[in-house]
């Protein structure tokens, strides 16, 4: 039953919370929320508990390149929302990433650090190729919204989740970050609140990125000497405070616009 809650469970509740305080304090704040890794954290627990600290570490690793990846996807998803229907955006994005993923396995070859620092400056410059939407105003979520998401992240992450430990540590670091967070998030704020909003909350996603990245640096450096409980405990406090300073950001000051939307509201003015 615990197995079940964190392989399911947790990624499925973290899909509601994110569509709720995306409803709440807009799109951007939910995107931060969603690259949590409530689904890549628990998946690489149980590898290095099923398959040993080293193939988890080595899961870890690869796994920064999907980080970098789901980057890319936002990117490529936001660019095309305004101009394609959600199939079309979602099937190109996927793309992105799998190409993405793939470019990045032979640096992170070359050592975790160079690895990390290909991530940042991937997830940056996915960050400022973003288009810009208008702030969007609190949204009210509808009785069948909220399951219908959730059933389909549920469906995404017991594909990822029982096909991993199959395809060996690289590829189940790859399916460890394949985005489906972010897919759900995508797909159905495209479908049902149009893309200003979806642009958003891809916007979101990738500032929380970077602290997705730092979680899986740390877990892939610190696992085999430090151990289980200390590396994910040292994991997620890196991941806590990187995403605290990116909520700060979305929400400053005072839960007023970022300066590109401040721009485009003068601009309506």
């Amino acid at each position: 039953m615990i197995d079940l809650f964190f392989k399911i469970g947790l990624p499925v509740l973290m899909i509601g919370i994110v569509t709720l305080v995306s409803h709440r304090w807009g799109p951007s704040v939910g995107g931060i929320l969603g690259a949590v890794p409530a689904k890549g954290g628990p998946i690489l627990i149980f590898l290095a508990l099923d398959q040993g600290t080293s193939f988890a570490a080595t899961a870890a690793a690869a796994s920064l390149g999907g980080a970098g990846g789901c980057g890319v996807f936002c990117l490529v998803y936001a660019l095309l929302c305004r101009r394609v229907s959600w199939p079309v955006a979602g099937a190109v994005a996927y793309g992105a990433f799998a190409v993405t993923w793939a470019v990045m396995l032979p640096i992170a070859s070359w050592g975790l650090a160079p690895a990390f620092v290909a991530v940042v400056a991937i997830l940056l410059v996915s960050r400022r190729l973003l288009p810009v939407a208008p702030p969007m105003p609190r949204r009210a979520t509808s009785a069948s919204d909220l399951p219908a998401r959730m059933i389909a992240g549920a469906g995404m992450v017991v594909f990822v989740t029982t096909a991993g430990p199959y395809f060996g540590a690289t590829i189940s670091g790859m399916l460890a970050t394949i985005p489906t967070v972010a897919a759900v998030l995508a797909i159905f704020t495209h479908a049902q609140e149009g893309p200003d909003r979806t642009i958003g909350v891809m916007r979101g996603m990738t500032h929380g990125l970077l602290g997705f990245g730092a979680f899986l640096t740390v877990v892939a450096a610190t696992l085999v000497p430090l151990g289980i409980p200390a590396a994910f405990a040292l994991a997620f406090a890196a991941v806590v405070a990187v995403q605290a300073i990116e909520l700060r950001s979305a929400l400053r000051p005072h839960g007023r616009p970022e300066p590109e939307e401040q721009l485009l509201l003068e601009a309506a003015d």
